[in-house]
């Protein structure tokens, strides 16, 4: 087991909300993958107010499995994911951090395809869902749409902004998450819009992703949400609310 005061050179970020129904079983295949790595690793699992048995049943597998390498951190009521996720990257003390689905959609293996990219000329690394992507139809219609409509609105070049399977380094987490504003869905575009202020460089890599069912997420309503939001988005920036971030 590694020394828990040791540096930490990967942080796993996960939120969750109402999860008791599948959480044991995507524990036990982040368990079986970190088992393997060889570097200090730490995970992080950010509740973000759920009512169900959520915590109770990952701190008792990962108290058993993971004695020492993960931390649990309850939100007192429920943010949306933005928030929960803003949480755990601004907590992590990792030299890299990820934050992934609690879903599996894109299984934690994927970290694999990360981990040879990681260089000093990149600050952020975001999947990207080429290699296989079956999903609802309505769902690919408006995911495509919303990536469109974030591209023209925020002057990004970005191939996708919701797979949530991403990784910061450390001070470029502190930069972004420090000033992220957004809870919900759009809080991807708004931190990588942060990102693009403060001169951050993106690498995107392919990984294989593939449709979960019980996502929380209502497409339609949150395609018109999401929408007014990346209104907002630049409403804010007009207002200096994303001020003090520095170019590099």
């Amino acid at each position: 087991m590694h020394e828990t005061n040791a540096p930490v050179f990967i942080s796993i970020v996960i939120p969750v909300y109402n999860e008791e129904q599948r959480i044991e079983v995507f524990l036990s295949k982040v368990i079986s993958y970190v088992r393997k790595l060889k570097f200090i690793y730490e995970i992080l699992i950010v509740d973000d107010g759920s009512v169900d048995a959520t915590v109770k049943i990952t701190d008792s597998v990962l108290k058993e499995a993971l004695p020492g390498r993960y931390r649990i951190i309850k939100l007192v009521k429920n943010q949306g994911k933005g928030g929960a996720v803003r949480k755990g990257m601004l907590e992590a003390r990792g030299d890299y951090v990820f934050f992934i689905d609690a879903d599996g959609s894109t299984a934690i293996e994927e970290i694999d395809r990360f981990i040879p990219l990681f260089s000093p000329g990149f600050d952020i690394y975001i999947a990207i869902r080429t290699v296989k992507h079956e999903a609802p139809l309505k769902r690919k219609f408006f995911g495509y749409g919303y990536i469109h409509l974030a591209n023209f609105l925020l002057n990004l070049k970005v191939s996708d902004f919701t797979c949530g399977f991403k990784c910061y380094r450390r001070e470029a987490a502190q930069k972004v998450f420090s000033k992220q504003i957004i809870n919900n869905w759009s809080f991807d575009a708004e931190d990588l819009y942060i990102a693009k202020k403060c001169g951050c460089k993106i690498k995107e890599t392919p990984v294989y992703w593939a449709h979960c069912g019980g996502s929380k997420v209502k497409v339609l309503k949150n395609v018109i949400i999401c929408g007014f939001d990346l209104l907002k988005i630049r409403y804010n920036d007009m207002c200096g609310r994303y001020d003090g971030v520095k170019r590099k």
